[in-house]
């Protein structure tokens, strides 16, 4: 009685944390606006709005000729390491997964991208045993309630930085994503294209801090402390490497 109880409480506590994750959430992107709608259910993630995925997508203006939501179908769910991982197809074919997990608050979900598996896979079989190796991940993208993506409004904008504040908030926006690639591997598939400029985006807005709005990180914004400070050589090398200017 007590192992039949037992697995039913963990059998609950499996599906009250699919469940959980389900509905609507927020985070930041590099498309044509700084944040992007998400919405889970229990067959697919939608990811609306998405965009070319680059280091800096509509921030510098660029936009998407196809602004259509994206439907992601989750073809499998795996239950292992204490952890859901959901398994997509893309549209090339390719297997790849990723997996959810709802902060304590219950404001915002962690999207990991889980070591070894955030690859492309040519089949099933494969990106399942890949599961297997996966240690958990210390990158991620944070999914949030609308609440927490309207509180920003009531932040500065981005145009008002300080010079010395903008180029640490570059600095730390190239190191992160130096990171990221150098612990995924050069050479590999990139991650599912429709996540990376979540990853991007993610990436550039936690590198500015919660002094300025996020949703000020646009281009309108964002030329201001371009032309500013893009005399600073130092300044300029970071806006070249985080694909804002073009090296001379």
């Amino acid at each position: 009685m007590k192992r039949i109880l037992s697995s039913c409480l963990c059998l609950f506590f499996f599906i009250s944390a699919a469940m959980a994750q389900k509905g609507d959430w927020y985070t930041w992107s590099t498309g044509t606006t700084p944040a992007v709608h998400v919405t889970i259910s229990g067959d697919e993630i939608v990811l609306d709005r998405t965009d070319p995925a680059s280091r800096q997508g509509g921030i510098s203006g660029r936009k998407s000729n196809n602004l259509e939501a994206e439907h992601l179908s989750i073809i499998k769910k795996v239950e292992k390491n204490n952890r859901t991982y959901l398994v997509f197809q893309s549209f090339d074919g390719l297997y790849f997964v990723t997996t959810l997990q709802k902060t304590p608050s219950g404001d915002s979900v962690l999207m990991y991208c889980a070591d070894g598996i955030e690859d492309g896979y040519k089949g099933l079989n494969e990106a399942l045993e890949a599961i297997g190796k996966d240690k958990g991940a210390s990158f991620y993208i944070t999914l949030f309630k609308k609440e927490v993506i309207d509180a920003e409004k009531r932040k500065g904008p981005v145009s008002k930085i300080k010079e010395q504040e903008f180029g640490a908030a570059l600095q730390a926006f190239n190191d992160k994503m130096d990171k990221f690639w150098q612990d995924r591997g050069y050479g590999r598939f990139d991650p599912y294209h429709g996540f990376m400029n979540l990853i991007y985006g993610n990436a550039f807005a936690n590198a500015f801090g919660d002094k300025y709005s996020k949703l000020s990180l646009i281009t309108k914004e964002l030329k201001i402390p371009i032309n500013n400070y893009s005399n600073n050589p130092t300044i300029r090398r970071l806006l070249e490497a985080a694909g804002f200017l073009k090296s001379e």
